[in-house]
């Protein structure tokens, strides 16, 4: 699968890096021309990544595209014939940049065929803790280190609002892991304006009831990756990314009894 990301390149590229160009087309173009992200994707899939920022008059150039299955290179000579499959994302609202005239009508109903909604990351705060724990555990497993997460900064990701959704959360961790002091991430090592919004007032008077509810929360991860690993505590110690002694004091703490394991007779 090819990708582009919409975003990242500026507009007036846009439609070589997508067409391809002919020899000469432009100063500085390679000899021989290039093939562009539809030529190479033909027979495959091609991801547009941030199509919601793309100019529109590329929409225009993209539904065409679409259309007709064949592209034009910058700089002239005969149509190229593709046969690609278009998986494109955003992070705007393309209805209403439709009904402010920012995206093709047209071209948002050729791409909405198989339509997947993701909530932001504000509406499934249940899933914050499990993707801090996977970034973490991969920056844990890339410099052979055992950083982990204060509680200060679990009740902070817990209550933050995270505009930027997991890309944020991905960032403010790989941010936080470079200057952490130590082997534990701490609120003094996460952006000055997450740290403004949890005034110490907040974190004293939410920490019992954020205690319960990460408490919970981690109850049921531990309980749903044992029952996965068939009751192999190693299997789940390392699916969690915890040294097994570490998950048995848990187990213990949340009142988790260890579980045995069955036997391949005995599996449903």
């Amino acid at each position: 699968m090819m990708s582009i990301n919409c975003a990242a390149i500026p507009s007036e590229l846009l439609e070589a890096e997508l067409f391809g160009y002919a020899e000469g087309a432009f100063t500085g173009a390679k000899k021989g021309g290039k093939r562009g992200k539809f030529q190479i994707a033909s027979g495959g899939t091609l991801f547009l990544d941030e199509i919601g920022d793309m100019p529109l008059h590329m929409q225009a150039k993209i539904l065409r595209a679409l259309q007709e299955q064949e592209v034009d290179p910058v700089g002239g000579g005969e149509p190229v014939k593709v046969d690609v499959r278009i998986i494109s994302a955003t992070r705007q609202n393309l209805s209403a940049m439709i009904e402010q005239g920012l995206f093709r009508e047209d071209l948002y109903y050729r791409l909405n065929v198989v339509n997947i909604e993701m909530p932001p990351l504000r509406e499934r705060r249940r899933d914050i803790f499990e993707l801090s724990n996977f970034f973490l555990t991969q920056l844990n497993h890339r410099y052979q280190s055992s950083v982990i997460l204060s509680d200060d900064v679990k009740y902070c990701f817990l209550n933050y609002s995270w505009p930027g959704n997991i890309r944020e959360l991905d960032n403010v961790i790989k941010a936080a892991y470079a200057i952490c002091d130590g082997f534990i991430i701490d609120m003094t090592d996460l952006p000055a304006k997450m740290v403004a919004r949890q005034s110490s007032e907040q974190l004293s008077k939410g920490g019992r009831r954020l205690a319960a509810a990460l408490e919970d929360y981690e109850c049921e991860i531990i309980k749903s990756v044992l029952q996965d690993k068939n009751g192999d505590c190693r299997q789940a110690a390392a699916e969690l990314g915890l040294h097994r002694s570490v998950l048995y004091k848990k187990m213990a703490k949340l009142n988790i009894p260890t579980p045995r394991r069955q036997s391949a007779a005995q599996k449903p």
